[in-house]
Protein backbone atom coordinates (compact mmCIF):
# COMPACT_ATOMS: atom_id res chain seq x y z
CA UNK A 1 0.00 0.00 0.00
CA UNK A 2 1.08 3.25 -0.96
CA UNK A 3 1.68 6.32 1.44
CA UNK A 4 -0.63 7.82 -0.18
CA UNK A 5 -3.38 5.68 -0.04
CA UNK A 6 -2.49 5.13 3.75
CA UNK A 7 -2.84 8.87 3.85
CA UNK A 8 -6.41 8.54 2.48
CA UNK A 9 -7.51 5.82 4.45
CA UNK A 10 -6.05 7.33 7.81
CA UNK A 11 -7.90 10.77 6.98
CA UNK A 12 -11.23 9.21 6.77
CA UNK A 13 -10.59 7.27 9.97
CA UNK A 14 -8.87 10.22 12.13
CA UNK A 15 -12.45 12.56 11.51
CA UNK A 16 -13.24 12.73 15.53
CA UNK A 17 -9.93 13.13 16.13
CA UNK A 18 -9.48 16.12 13.88
CA UNK A 19 -12.66 17.47 15.58
CA UNK A 20 -11.08 17.17 18.88
CA UNK A 21 -7.87 18.64 18.04
CA UNK A 22 -9.97 21.95 16.77
CA UNK A 23 -11.52 22.01 20.45
CA UNK A 24 -8.08 21.93 21.73
CA UNK A 25 -6.61 25.39 21.79
CA UNK A 26 -4.13 25.35 24.47
CA UNK A 27 -2.04 22.16 22.99
CA UNK A 28 1.32 23.49 21.18
CA UNK A 29 0.25 22.15 17.16
CA UNK A 30 4.21 22.32 16.72
CA UNK A 31 4.77 20.15 13.19
CA UNK A 32 8.59 19.88 14.19
CA UNK A 33 8.08 18.46 17.28
CA UNK A 34 9.23 14.60 17.48
CA UNK A 35 6.38 12.99 19.06
CA UNK A 36 6.75 9.34 19.40
CA UNK A 37 3.49 6.88 19.86
CA UNK A 38 3.53 4.62 22.59
CA UNK A 39 2.03 0.57 21.32
CA UNK A 40 0.49 0.43 24.68
CA UNK A 41 -1.68 3.64 24.79
CA UNK A 42 -5.59 3.94 25.33
CA UNK A 43 -6.01 7.64 24.90
CA UNK A 44 -6.81 9.46 21.76
CA UNK A 45 -4.27 12.00 20.33
CA UNK A 46 -4.71 15.38 21.91
CA UNK A 47 -3.00 17.66 19.43
CA UNK A 48 -1.33 17.39 15.79
CA UNK A 49 1.61 16.10 16.26
CA UNK A 50 0.20 13.20 18.26
CA UNK A 51 -2.38 12.63 15.60
CA UNK A 52 0.36 12.19 13.07
CA UNK A 53 2.25 9.97 15.53
CA UNK A 54 -0.62 7.90 15.12
CA UNK A 55 -0.87 7.98 11.82
CA UNK A 56 2.74 6.76 11.21
CA UNK A 57 2.61 3.67 13.48
CA UNK A 58 -0.83 2.69 11.48
CA UNK A 59 0.96 3.18 8.65
CA UNK A 60 4.02 1.13 9.53
CA UNK A 61 1.76 -1.72 10.56
CA UNK A 62 -0.21 -1.34 7.31
CA UNK A 63 2.93 -1.60 5.15
CA UNK A 64 4.67 -3.97 6.93
CA UNK A 65 1.75 -6.77 7.20
CA UNK A 66 -0.28 -6.00 4.30
CA UNK A 67 2.27 -9.36 2.18
CA UNK A 68 1.19 -11.24 4.84
CA UNK A 69 -2.89 -10.66 4.85
CA UNK A 70 -4.66 -12.99 2.46
CA UNK A 71 -8.18 -14.21 0.75
CA UNK A 72 -9.12 -17.40 0.96
CA UNK A 73 -11.49 -18.79 -1.92
CA UNK A 74 -12.97 -22.68 -1.06
CA UNK A 75 -16.31 -23.44 -3.34
CA UNK A 76 -18.16 -20.66 -3.48
CA UNK A 77 -17.58 -18.69 -0.48
CA UNK A 78 -14.31 -16.47 0.22
CA UNK A 79 -12.77 -15.20 3.62
CA UNK A 80 -9.68 -13.66 4.92
CA UNK A 81 -6.74 -14.79 6.82
CA UNK A 82 -2.74 -13.90 7.69
CA UNK A 83 0.46 -15.69 7.14
CA UNK A 84 2.19 -16.59 10.36
CA UNK A 85 5.36 -18.86 9.65
CA UNK A 86 8.05 -18.78 6.71
CA UNK A 87 6.66 -22.11 5.59
CA UNK A 88 3.09 -20.73 4.95
CA UNK A 89 1.00 -21.42 7.60
CA UNK A 90 -2.28 -19.76 7.66
CA UNK A 91 -4.86 -18.68 10.89
CA UNK A 92 -8.28 -17.84 9.30
CA UNK A 93 -12.00 -18.37 10.57
CA UNK A 94 -13.49 -22.16 11.05
CA UNK A 95 -16.85 -20.99 9.40
CA UNK A 96 -14.45 -19.73 6.17
CA UNK A 97 -13.19 -23.25 5.46
CA UNK A 98 -15.50 -25.74 6.91
CA UNK A 99 -17.84 -25.35 3.71
CA UNK A 100 -20.66 -27.86 3.06
CA UNK A 101 -19.60 -30.82 5.38
CA UNK A 102 -20.38 -34.37 3.40
CA UNK A 103 -23.48 -36.17 4.91
CA UNK A 104 -22.95 -38.23 7.38
CA UNK A 105 -19.02 -37.25 7.79
CA UNK A 106 -19.02 -33.46 9.00
CA UNK A 107 -16.23 -31.25 8.51
CA UNK A 108 -12.82 -33.25 6.72
CA UNK A 109 -9.25 -31.40 6.35
CA UNK A 110 -7.08 -31.43 3.36
CA UNK A 111 -9.38 -29.88 0.67
CA UNK A 112 -7.68 -27.75 -1.48
CA UNK A 113 -8.64 -24.06 -1.64
CA UNK A 114 -7.21 -20.94 -3.36
CA UNK A 115 -4.96 -18.02 -1.93
CA UNK A 116 -5.21 -14.87 -2.83
CA UNK A 117 -2.08 -12.76 -2.36
CA UNK A 118 -2.00 -8.82 -1.66
CA UNK A 119 -0.77 -7.91 -4.89
CA UNK A 120 -3.75 -10.56 -6.44
CA UNK A 121 -1.31 -13.55 -7.27
CA UNK A 122 -2.96 -16.95 -6.52
CA UNK A 123 -1.47 -20.00 -4.71
CA UNK A 124 -2.43 -23.07 -3.85
CA UNK A 125 -3.37 -24.02 -0.58
CA UNK A 126 -5.44 -26.91 1.80
CA UNK A 127 -7.23 -27.08 4.82
CA UNK A 128 -5.81 -28.04 7.78
CA UNK A 129 -7.98 -28.43 11.51
CA UNK A 130 -10.68 -26.15 13.21
CA UNK A 131 -12.49 -25.63 16.64
CA UNK A 132 -16.03 -24.85 15.62
CA UNK A 133 -16.89 -23.31 18.98
CA UNK A 134 -14.16 -20.99 19.00
CA UNK A 135 -14.34 -20.62 15.13
CA UNK A 136 -10.37 -21.08 14.68
CA UNK A 137 -9.12 -22.70 11.54
CA UNK A 138 -5.60 -22.71 9.67
CA UNK A 139 -4.40 -23.49 6.16
CA UNK A 140 -1.53 -24.66 5.00
CA UNK A 141 -0.12 -22.82 1.67
CA UNK A 142 1.37 -25.98 -0.31
CA UNK A 143 2.56 -23.96 -3.02
CA UNK A 144 6.67 -22.41 -2.66
CA UNK A 145 6.96 -18.87 -1.33
CA UNK A 146 8.71 -16.27 -3.02
CA UNK A 147 11.87 -15.68 -0.84
CA UNK A 148 14.19 -18.67 -1.78
CA UNK A 149 10.24 -20.83 -1.16
CA UNK A 150 10.12 -19.37 1.88
CA UNK A 151 6.44 -16.74 2.63
CA UNK A 152 6.39 -13.34 4.45
CA UNK A 153 4.83 -13.28 8.00
CA UNK A 154 3.45 -11.61 10.65
CA UNK A 155 4.81 -12.45 14.27
CA UNK A 156 1.52 -13.55 16.78
CA UNK A 157 1.29 -11.41 20.18
CA UNK A 158 -0.46 -12.74 23.39
CA UNK A 159 -3.84 -11.79 23.53
CA UNK A 160 -4.13 -11.84 27.15
CA UNK A 161 -1.87 -8.96 27.71
CA UNK A 162 -4.01 -6.53 25.50
CA UNK A 163 -5.60 -3.27 27.36
CA UNK A 164 -8.75 -1.93 27.29
CA UNK A 165 -9.22 0.87 25.22
CA UNK A 166 -5.86 0.10 23.19
CA UNK A 167 -5.74 0.75 19.50
CA UNK A 168 -5.78 -1.93 17.13
CA UNK A 169 -5.48 -2.32 13.11
CA UNK A 170 -7.99 -4.49 11.01
CA UNK A 171 -6.82 -5.85 8.14
CA UNK A 172 -9.25 -8.33 5.46
CA UNK A 173 -11.27 -7.91 2.42
CA UNK A 174 -14.47 -6.44 2.74
CA UNK A 175 -16.79 -7.61 0.44
CA UNK A 176 -14.37 -10.38 -0.58
CA UNK A 177 -11.46 -9.93 -2.50
CA UNK A 178 -11.41 -7.61 -5.45
CA UNK A 179 -8.97 -7.27 -8.18
CA UNK A 180 -6.67 -4.33 -7.95
CA UNK A 181 -7.31 -4.07 -4.32
CA UNK A 182 -4.88 -4.63 -1.16
CA UNK A 183 -6.12 -6.13 1.80
CA UNK A 184 -8.52 -3.00 3.27
CA UNK A 185 -7.31 -1.32 6.33
CA UNK A 186 -9.23 -0.26 9.72
CA UNK A 187 -8.38 1.44 12.83
CA UNK A 188 -9.90 0.84 16.21
CA UNK A 189 -9.80 0.07 19.76
CA UNK A 190 -10.10 -2.99 22.13
CA UNK A 191 -13.72 -3.03 23.96
CA UNK A 192 -14.44 -2.26 27.65
CA UNK A 193 -15.08 -5.53 29.73
CA UNK A 194 -18.85 -5.47 29.38
CA UNK A 195 -18.46 -5.95 26.16
CA UNK A 196 -15.89 -8.67 26.59
CA UNK A 197 -18.44 -10.62 29.30
CA UNK A 198 -21.14 -10.81 26.53
CA UNK A 199 -18.63 -12.63 24.06
CA UNK A 200 -16.61 -14.06 27.01
CA UNK A 201 -13.68 -15.54 25.69
CA UNK A 202 -13.05 -13.44 22.29
CA UNK A 203 -11.16 -10.23 21.82
CA UNK A 204 -13.62 -7.34 21.22
CA UNK A 205 -13.03 -4.31 19.10
CA UNK A 206 -14.77 -1.48 17.40
CA UNK A 207 -13.31 -1.95 14.11
CA UNK A 208 -15.71 -2.15 11.00
CA UNK A 209 -16.26 -5.41 10.09
CA UNK A 210 -18.11 -6.69 7.14
CA UNK A 211 -18.54 -9.81 5.13
CA UNK A 212 -15.32 -10.80 3.41
CA UNK A 213 -13.23 -9.73 6.73
CA UNK A 214 -13.68 -13.09 8.49
CA UNK A 215 -10.63 -15.11 8.56
CA UNK A 216 -8.33 -12.09 8.17
CA UNK A 217 -6.33 -10.69 11.09
CA UNK A 218 -6.50 -8.00 13.54
CA UNK A 219 -2.67 -6.53 14.92
CA UNK A 220 -1.78 -4.44 17.66
CA UNK A 221 0.23 -1.26 16.72
CA UNK A 222 3.44 -3.53 16.94
CA UNK A 223 2.02 -5.31 13.74
CA UNK A 224 1.48 -8.60 15.64
CA UNK A 225 -1.26 -10.80 15.48
CA UNK A 226 -3.80 -10.27 18.01
CA UNK A 227 -7.23 -12.37 17.01
CA UNK A 228 -8.36 -13.60 13.72
CA UNK A 229 -11.88 -11.70 12.82
CA UNK A 230 -14.69 -14.24 13.57
CA UNK A 231 -18.23 -11.76 13.69
CA UNK A 232 -19.92 -8.74 13.98
CA UNK A 233 -21.76 -8.91 17.63
CA UNK A 234 -24.79 -6.97 18.37
CA UNK A 235 -23.97 -3.83 16.06
CA UNK A 236 -21.63 -2.82 13.78
CA UNK A 237 -19.46 -1.00 16.76
CA UNK A 238 -19.26 -4.52 18.31
CA UNK A 239 -16.72 -7.04 16.38
CA UNK A 240 -15.42 -10.26 17.86
CA UNK A 241 -11.96 -11.88 17.27
CA UNK A 242 -10.79 -15.14 17.59
CA UNK A 243 -7.87 -14.70 20.39
CA UNK A 244 -3.91 -15.71 19.13
CA UNK A 245 -3.54 -16.98 22.66
CA UNK A 246 -6.68 -19.54 21.81
CA UNK A 247 -4.72 -20.98 18.30
CA UNK A 248 -1.38 -21.43 20.73
CA UNK A 249 -3.39 -23.42 23.26
CA UNK A 250 -4.49 -26.01 20.45
CA UNK A 251 -1.54 -25.44 17.51
CA UNK A 252 -0.39 -28.75 17.51
CA UNK A 253 -3.99 -30.27 17.03
CA UNK A 254 -5.42 -28.11 13.97
CA UNK A 255 -1.83 -28.35 12.09
CA UNK A 256 -2.62 -31.85 12.41
CA UNK A 257 -5.92 -31.33 10.57
CA UNK A 258 -8.05 -32.04 14.10
CA UNK A 259 -11.82 -31.23 14.59
CA UNK A 260 -12.02 -29.54 18.14
CA UNK A 261 -15.42 -28.27 19.82
CA UNK A 262 -18.27 -30.04 17.97
CA UNK A 263 -21.40 -31.00 20.22
CA UNK A 264 -23.70 -33.64 19.76
CA UNK A 265 -27.36 -31.77 17.85
CA UNK A 266 -29.90 -30.72 20.44
CA UNK A 267 -32.89 -33.03 21.22
CA UNK A 268 -36.73 -32.75 20.35
CA UNK A 269 -37.58 -29.86 17.42
CA UNK A 270 -34.09 -28.40 15.77
CA UNK A 271 -33.36 -26.43 13.24
CA UNK A 272 -29.97 -28.30 12.61
CA UNK A 273 -27.28 -25.81 13.59
CA UNK A 274 -24.24 -25.59 16.24
CA UNK A 275 -24.14 -22.94 18.42
CA UNK A 276 -21.12 -21.37 20.75
CA UNK A 277 -20.60 -23.34 23.45
CA UNK A 278 -21.02 -20.29 25.70
CA UNK A 279 -24.63 -19.50 26.10
CA UNK A 280 -24.07 -15.46 27.15
CA UNK A 281 -23.13 -15.38 23.34
CA UNK A 282 -25.35 -13.71 20.91
CA UNK A 283 -26.96 -16.55 18.37
CA UNK A 284 -24.18 -17.16 15.57
CA UNK A 285 -24.31 -20.19 13.54
CA UNK A 286 -20.53 -21.93 14.25
CA UNK A 287 -22.20 -24.91 11.76
CA UNK A 288 -24.89 -26.00 9.52
CA UNK A 289 -26.10 -29.61 9.21
CA UNK A 290 -26.50 -29.39 5.03
CA UNK A 291 -29.26 -31.22 5.06
CA UNK A 292 -31.08 -30.01 8.03
CA UNK A 293 -33.99 -27.58 8.51
CA UNK A 294 -31.38 -24.16 8.59
CA UNK A 295 -29.65 -25.62 5.07
CA UNK A 296 -33.04 -25.59 3.44
CA UNK A 297 -33.85 -21.84 4.61
CA UNK A 298 -30.86 -20.68 3.37
CA UNK A 299 -28.59 -19.92 6.83
CA UNK A 300 -25.24 -20.27 6.77
CA UNK A 301 -21.89 -20.46 9.32
CA UNK A 302 -21.50 -16.55 10.55
CA UNK A 303 -25.54 -15.58 10.62
CA UNK A 304 -26.79 -14.84 13.53
CA UNK A 305 -30.32 -15.04 14.86
CA UNK A 306 -31.80 -12.13 15.99
CA UNK A 307 -35.31 -12.81 15.87
CA UNK A 308 -36.87 -16.08 15.77
CA UNK A 309 -40.97 -16.76 15.59
CA UNK A 310 -41.60 -12.90 16.75
CA UNK A 311 -39.09 -13.42 19.91
CA UNK A 312 -35.66 -11.40 20.08
CA UNK A 313 -33.20 -13.05 20.16
CA UNK A 314 -29.55 -11.26 22.21
CA UNK A 315 -28.02 -14.77 23.58
CA UNK A 316 -27.82 -18.58 22.77
CA UNK A 317 -29.51 -19.38 26.40
CA UNK A 318 -32.81 -16.92 25.10
CA UNK A 319 -32.94 -18.87 21.48
CA UNK A 320 -33.19 -22.31 23.38
CA UNK A 321 -35.69 -20.66 25.88
CA UNK A 322 -37.79 -19.85 22.83
CA UNK A 323 -37.30 -23.57 20.56
CA UNK A 324 -38.64 -25.11 24.22
CA UNK A 325 -42.16 -24.42 23.23
CA UNK A 326 -41.64 -25.29 18.96
CA UNK A 327 -42.51 -28.47 17.89
CA UNK A 328 -41.21 -30.52 14.64
CA UNK A 329 -43.17 -29.04 11.54
CA UNK A 330 -43.75 -25.92 13.03
CA UNK A 331 -42.74 -22.84 10.38
CA UNK A 332 -40.96 -20.45 12.13
CA UNK A 333 -40.23 -16.51 10.63
CA UNK A 334 -36.90 -15.28 11.68
CA UNK A 335 -34.92 -12.03 11.20
CA UNK A 336 -30.90 -13.14 10.46
CA UNK A 337 -27.87 -10.65 10.44
CA UNK A 338 -25.61 -11.88 7.57
CA UNK A 339 -22.66 -9.36 7.69
CA UNK A 340 -24.54 -5.87 7.01
CA UNK A 341 -27.29 -7.77 5.43
CA UNK A 342 -30.47 -8.39 7.58
CA UNK A 343 -32.70 -11.37 6.16
CA UNK A 344 -36.05 -12.34 6.82
CA UNK A 345 -36.02 -16.46 5.98
CA UNK A 346 -38.94 -18.97 7.07
CA UNK A 347 -37.36 -22.09 8.59
CA UNK A 348 -39.30 -25.46 8.95
CA UNK A 349 -38.36 -27.11 12.29
CA UNK A 350 -36.95 -30.43 12.22
CA UNK A 351 -37.56 -33.30 14.61
CA UNK A 352 -33.90 -35.34 15.74
CA UNK A 353 -33.40 -38.53 13.81
CA UNK A 354 -33.61 -41.94 16.47
CA UNK A 355 -30.47 -42.95 17.30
Amino acid sequence: MTTRRVGRWFGGCGVCLAVLLMTSPNRAADPQTNVKWSTQRTAPPEDVPELKALEGRVKSVVEKDTPCTVAILIGVGAGSGVIVNEDGLVLTAAHVIAGEPKPGVGYEAGKTCTIILSDGKRVKGKTLGINDRADSGMVQITDKGPNNGKWPYAQIAKSGEVKTGQWVVSLGHPGGPKSGRAPVARLGQIEPPEKNRIHRGFVVSNCTLVGGDSGGPLFDLDGKVIGIHSRIGLSLATNVHVPSDKFKDEWDKLVAGEVIGRAPKSSGAVVGVVFPEDENEDAWIVEVDDEGPAAKAGLKPGDTITRFGGEQIKTVKRFREVMKDKKPGDVVKMTVRRGVEILSPSITLGKKASS
